[in-house]
This record gives structure tokens, sequence and C-alpha cells, in this order.
């Protein structure tokens, strides 16, 4: 009878030489860990300031040492030190110090002792600057002489002596003084008296002006593009116009990628040629929307965006949005005048149907403004409209037809426009009409509305307010657009949209005249993640006098989350003048 062969246990030469290796490797570590663990030679600096101590260390590099130090080396090691930390005073001005090396050997390695008594520091008893040339008369060179950053009196720094150096090479090189030369640049110190002179002479040489442009695209006229440009041929250089005309080239919305070169080497007969090379952006850009607010509900947007329509620079835009409570289409075409960045003309139209729980409007208007960009930072807007609305309030019914003029003036700024710490924005609107002026009532109205972000300690505060007056018009003649209503998620929350103004006899709101309305919020995060609490307090009411206004009130707290698309608030809030004990209200986008 046969068994079957048990296995037998069998170490693999291959374990046994590896518990081998690994033990003679522990062994080597072993013995080398002392050395290993051992620092490099050291540097020890006592006297001498903070300054003076880190100038010296500078100055005096120990990683070029290694711990083996033969005998014969010590004096060259501890002369050169020496040498070094003298250096280092010296450019502290301090060229009378008392200085004292000394190497220490340790155990396995060994030490470098400086000891510094830094002396008494050199004073500046002289500082003569003088600029030659073309360049004598520019006022960057002028602000250069008659106030170099250094006076008599002053104590010496080398490194204030090469940044008065930096400054004149600077300009020279900023402003087209490209053959410019330095003759003359000397630092004279009598360590005997302790004094110090500074002479330095610039020759500037010609400046040169700005030759011919090539402008390197095919998509838009070279005349228009022209009118991007902060410089005509012939001016004088200057590096921050190149950095300009880069600007204004991206901020064009037509281009992608844009380079800007002048061409140093090929300046000739006192002008320096420039090259742009820009890459377009792709012509149509298309865009879908999502979003939801309490307001409105969910709504869908789809835009498209033709960045030129044809060499002159024009595009246009055409959008729709589709939601419970409002939609709509528009299309808006927008023509560059003499400052492309600054000043345009747009053409538009759009139709516009809302159904609130207070109104039904169905509106179209065509119109064309003037959008220009103030140097000030404020833009301002001049508008010619004409609408048709028809629109129900209440159980009343009616038709407008406004030939209505409108000046706008807004301004917006913050230190990151997705999720300001500080900033603003304000907005103001004039707009009226005329019955002599194909308009079916007379009526002058202005709106306006602010918002101001301010940190304050971790978190932020948050103030808004909105404001709106209308004159020579009763409420009933004016359409639903032009009628003022509070309540909603961006007015008193709290209120249903929409739900605050003044009523009609059966108790339904029909807006009023006037609207003035305030919110204070304070925002904070929780911990260094992307979320946040708040609490607010919101007032305000609709109106069609002063005497009659009623202020209703709504506040609560709510949760933010820093999204990547932008930041999105839930709020609860309660008002007690409202028919709900508490509302919910859903916003989403940036602050400002």
């Amino acid at each position: 009878m046969t068994h079957p062969e048990q296995p037998r246990r069998v170490r693999p030469r291959t374990e046994f030489r590896s518990r081998i290796l690994s033990g003679l490797l522990l062994m080597a570590l072993g013995a080398i860990s002392p050395v290993m663990a051992e620092d490099q030679p050291r540097l020890q600096i006592e006297g001498g300031t903070a300054e003076q101590r880190q100038n010296i260390r500078a100055f005096v590099p120990m990683r070029r040492y290694e711990c083996e130090l033969p005998a014969a080396r010590e004096t060259r090691i501890t002369r050169t030190a020496a040498d070094r930390a003298r250096q280092a005073l010296r450019a502290l001005g301090h060229y009378q110090p008392d200085i004292d090396v000394a190497l220490a050997r340790t155990g396995t390695c060994w030490d470098l002792k400086v000891t510094v008594e830094p002396g008494p520091v050199a004073r500046i008893v002289e500082v003569d600057v003088r600029v030659t040339g073309e360049g004598a008369d520019d006022p960057a060179f002028a602000a250069v002489v008659s106030e170099p950053g250094i006076a008599p009196g002053d104590p010496l720094r080398h490194d204030a002596h090469d940044r008065l150096r930096s400054r004149l090479t600077g300009i020279a090189s900023d402003r087209g003084y490209f053959d410019a030369e330095l003759s003359e640049s000397r630092l004279l110190v009598d360590p005997e008296s302790n004094e110090a002179r500074i002479r330095m002479r610039l020759d500037s040489g010609p400046r040169y002006r700005f030759g011919g442009i090539t402008l390197e695209q095919e998509i838009l006229q070279d005349a228009f593009v022209a009118r991007l440009f902060p410089f005509e041929r012939g001016d004088p250089y200057n590096s921050r116009q190149i950095i300009q005309l880069q600007k204004n080239l991206r901020d064009s919305g037509y281009f992608d990628a844009v380079r800007v070169r002048p061409l140093l080497d090929a300046r000739s007969e006192g002008e320096v040629p420039i090259t742009t090379e820009i890459t377009p952006r792709k012509r149509t850009a298309y865009e879908i929307r999502l979003g939801y607010s309490t307001d409105i509900g969910p709504r869908l947007g789809v835009g498209i965006d033709r960045r030129y329509v044809n060499r002159r620079g024009h595009r246009y835009n055409a959008e729709a949005e589709l939601s419970e409570k409002r939609s709509g289409i528009g299309f808006t075409y927008d023509i560059p005048l003499a400052d492309p960045l600054n000043d345009n003309l747009s053409l538009f139209t759009s139709y516009t149907t809302e159904d609130t729980d207070t109104s039904e409007s169905d509106r179209f208007q065509v119109g064309i403004s003037r959008i220009q960009r103030l140097p000030s930072g404020w833009q301002t807007t001049q508008g010619l409209r004409y609408e048709y609305e028809d629109f129900t309030v209440g159980d009343v019914r009616d038709t407008s037809r406004l030939l209505i003029p409108s000046y706008r003036i807004n301004r917006t700024r913050a230190d990151d426009f997705l999720y300001p710490r500080n900033g603003y924005r304000v907005d103001l609107l004039g707009q009226g009409a005329a019955e002599q002026l194909a308009s079916t009532v007379t009526f002058v109205q202005l709106r306006g509305n602010a918002k101001w972000i301010s940190g304050l300690g971790a978190g932020r505060l948050i103030l808004r307010g909105e404001a709106g007056l209308t004159g020579n018009a009763r409420v009933e003649q004016l359409p639903t657009s032009l009628r003022f209503f509070a309540g909603g998620d961006t007015s008193v929350r709290g209120f249903g949209f929409e739900r605050l103004g003044p009523e009609d006899d059966q108790g339904n709101v029909i807006g009023g005249r006037h609207l003035l309305v305030g919110s204070v919020e304070y925002d904070h995060p929780i911990g260094e993640g992307n979320w946040g609490v708040a609490v607010f307090l919101d007032a305000g009411n609709a109106f069609n006098d002063f005497d009659d206004y009623d202020l209703k009130e709504g506040g609560g707290f709510g949760v933010r989350w820093r999204s990547p698309v932008g930041p999105i608030r839930l709020d609860l809030a309660h008002a007690p003048d409202s028919k709900d004990s508490f509302r919910i209200h859903f916003t989403m986008g940036p602050d400002l």
C-alpha cells in the first residue's frame, strides 16, 4: 500500500541569502550611522546684530566643507572665513570691524567660531548722480537725480547703492534709451574717517521711438485692431505701453493668446519695430445654463455668442430662458465705436412673459444704447427703447406703449468677483416717458440699488439697499415692469416673491410707485472648508405715498456653500406679518 508523498518544508536558498544580506546591510548602517548623524561643519557667530549675523552666514558658505579636514587647511579656512565676514560687514557699512575666527575640532567634525565687533558704521557725505544726453531732460531720470533715495548722513549700505544703479539702468531700458551707458559707478569709502561718497554718471544716448507695427492676425481689419493700440508710430518708446497693448488685445474678447514683442535687435534710425502674434478665439460659443431660486423656480437658459461677425469687430448675442414664472428671448448686436474697449453701441430686442402670484405680463421691447466705461471706473449707459406691454394686475388688464429714454451709471469693485471679502456694487437708473412722445403715460422714475461687503473677523458683513421713486403718474397707469414690489429671495426674506406692496380692494398686491428695502447680514465660515453660516435681517416695502409706508421685517439664518460655480445660499426666514410661519429661500450666483 502506497501513501502520497508529503511535501517537505525546504527553505529556498534565495530566502536564506536575502536574510544574510539584510543582516549585513543593518550592520553597515549601524557602523556608519554615527558619521551620518553628525552634522556638517557648523558656523557659530557671536556679537553683532541679527542682520549682520545673517549676512555673515550668507557670505561664509559652510556646505562646501566636509567633516574630514587636514590640519594643513585650517589656517586657510579661518583666513578665508575672516575675509568673507569682513566683506559681509562692509556691505552693511562697517569698514572697521574686529573679527576673530577660530576652528574647534569636535569628536568627528569641526566648528567655525566667529566673534564679531562690527565697529562704527560709515556715513554718506556726498551723493553725485548725473545723467547726460537726451535723457537729461526726461522727468523719470530727473526724479532719480533729485531724489536718489540716498541722502548725506545716511548709513552706508551697498544694497542701496546697487538699487540706485538698477533704477537708472531700469529707466533707460523701460523708456527706450537702449544705447545708454553707465560710464561711472563708484562707491568711495574712507575707512579712517568712516565717510562714503557715491558717484554715478549715465550717458543716456538717444531715446528710441515706436517703429512700424506688424499684426499677425486675419480675423479683423488691421485698421480696427490699430484702434486698440495705446500708441502710434513715432511716439517715444515706453515699455508700459507694450504691456498695455498686450492687455488691450486680451481684454478685447477677440483673441485667446497674445504676444507683443519689441524687436530690439532690429532697431534702426531711432525706431524699434513692434510685432504682435495673435491667436483668435473660437468664433462662436454656445452656453447652457441651469439654475434654481425659490422666487422663480427652476430655470433653463441657452445662449449663443458670436464673438466677431465681420472684420469690423461687430458681434451679437442671442439667448433664451425658460422657467415656471418668467421666460423670454433676447437678441443684442454690438458695434464697437472709436474706443472698442470702452465705447460700444448696442442694438437690442427682447420678448418676456411673466406670470407671478401678483401679476401677469407680456412685454416686447426694442431699443438702442451706448455703453461707455469711464477712466474713473464707472460705466454709463445712455438708452432709448420702445416697450409694448400687455399686463394684468389684480382684476385690471391694460396695455401700455412707451418710448423711454434712460440713463444708467453703475460700478462694481471686488477683491474676488466669485466670493469677495471686500467689495461693492452701485447701480443707479433714471428713466421716463411722455404722452406727447408716443407714450400712453407720462412718468419719471429713479431706481437705485447698492451692495457693500466688508471682512469682519473671520466672516463678512453684507449690507444691501434698494430704492425707487416714481413721479407724474398713478400706479394704476404704470405697466407691471415699472411698478415696485417687495418680498422674495433678494428683497425682504420671509415673504413670497413680490408679495409685498399696496393692495386693491380685493386684497390683491398691485405694486407701488415707490420702494425702500434694506438688509444687513453676517456670514461666517465653518472651519477651513467651503461651508459657512449666516444670520440676516431684512426690512422694507413698496408703497404709493410716504405717509402710507408700512415697514415689513423678516429675519433668520442660513447655510452657505462656496461651490466651484459660485456661492449657493439656503436661508430659513421668518416674518411676523407673513402668512407663512417661515419660508425657505434658495439662491445661487456671485455675491456682487
